[in-house]
């Protein structure tokens, strides 16, 4: 406290016109950052210098409390009246003012209440992938949501990738037009993975009871040490967030009184669903079985064989789909 006081009185003439509590804030998470990296010292033995926030980061933002906050704005005495592009929720809490790539939020958290909605023992589980974003199979639907879209990112991220190297290149005038350019780039590619992951979840949850997801470790099959993936496979699959999404996934599954199951997709996608034979189908996008001659596209038969091995592996799943009959 007597830390925090003293930075307080001794801040420049500058800082007198900013909010105490946006100041207090500040203060508090260097004081929070400076004590985890001391706990990271004691349990690692390595130095962990402090350093001041970037300011060429182009994600910033900064603390408002919850009483600045009103259908005028954000400290609207000081900073004249705003026009918010959605309206404000009721229950509003502390709130945190963000900047990504030169447009502003405000990130605002608000009580809720969970829908109740009737659990009619719908499973369904999900191959997620690279050529198709997802693919779902359950007792009565099967299909695919996001298929293509790779291909329309990976243009993006190609002209995201020569416009930055062009960057380096440049003077001046031009080298600023170039940055705002790259930075819209990031920005629109964000908005077309956002509305992918926000449209699909919303069609899970509205659809079905229990949600069955794979772990899908992008971060670790990225890694280039054995890595068998190639490299524009590597960014398109990391450029749809997988995990971002399985989390936002869990978060509106949360809202809706849904269940979303982490189960394991190991040999799902080498194992011939029907006939449970092993074939190593490469990169075909077909998994044709010996035995019968039969044909079923791979991601379709991949999220097939996630579904059954769930049950069997998960004895409650045939419960619920108890439930659906």
């Amino acid at each position: 406290m007597a830390i925090k006081t003293g930075i307080l009185n001794d801040l420049p003439e500058w800082c007198k016109t900013v909010p105490y509590q946006i100041k207090s804030i500040a203060i508090k998470d260097a004081c929070t950052a400076v004590r985890e990296a001391k706990k990271k010292y004691k349990k690692t033995a390595q130095i962990n210098r402090v350093k001041f926030r970037s300011r060429k980061n182009p994600v910033q933002s900064c603390y408002i409390p919850k009483s600045a906050v009103s259908s005028k704005g954000i400290y609207h005495t000081k900073l004249d009246e705003l026009t918010f592009a959605e309206t404000l929720p009721d229950n509003i809490c502390d709130c945190r003012l963000t900047s990504t790539n030169g447009d502003y939020y405000l990130v605002v958290p608000y009580k809720t209440t969970h829908t109740k909605t009737e659990n009619q023992g719908r499973v369904v589980a999900l191959d997620p992938g690279v050529r198709t974003f997802l693919t779902f199979f359950s007792e009565t639907s099967v299909g695919k949501i996001g298929h293509g879209d790779f291909s329309r990112v990976q243009r993006l991220c190609q002209h995201l990738d020569n416009l930055i190297s062009k960057v380096s290149k440049a003077k001046g005038k031009q080298k600023r037009r170039m940055r705002k350019a790259a930075r819209r780039m990031v920005i629109k590619i964000q908005n077309l993975v956002n509305e992918l992951h926000h449209k699909a979840a919303r069609f899970l949850v509205d659809n079905f009871d229990v949600i069955l997801l794979p772990t899908f470790e992008t971060s670790q099959m990225s890694k280039k040490r054995n890595r068998k993936l190639k490299s524009k496979t590597v960014r398109n699959m990391l450029s749809f967030a997988h995990y971002r999404f399985k989390e936002f996934l869990k978060h509106k599954a949360t809202e809706n009184e849904k269940i979303v199951v982490d189960v394991c997709e190991a040999y799902t996608s080498k194992t011939v669903s029907w006939t449970g034979e092993l074939i190593n189908i490469g990169g075909s996008k077909i998994i044709k079985s010996k035995i019968d001659g039969q044909v079923m596209d791979r991601d379709i038969n991949g999220a097939r064989g996630i579904f059954l091995r769930a049950l069997g592996d998960t004895p409650w799943l045939r419960n619920q789909l108890a439930l659906a009959g």
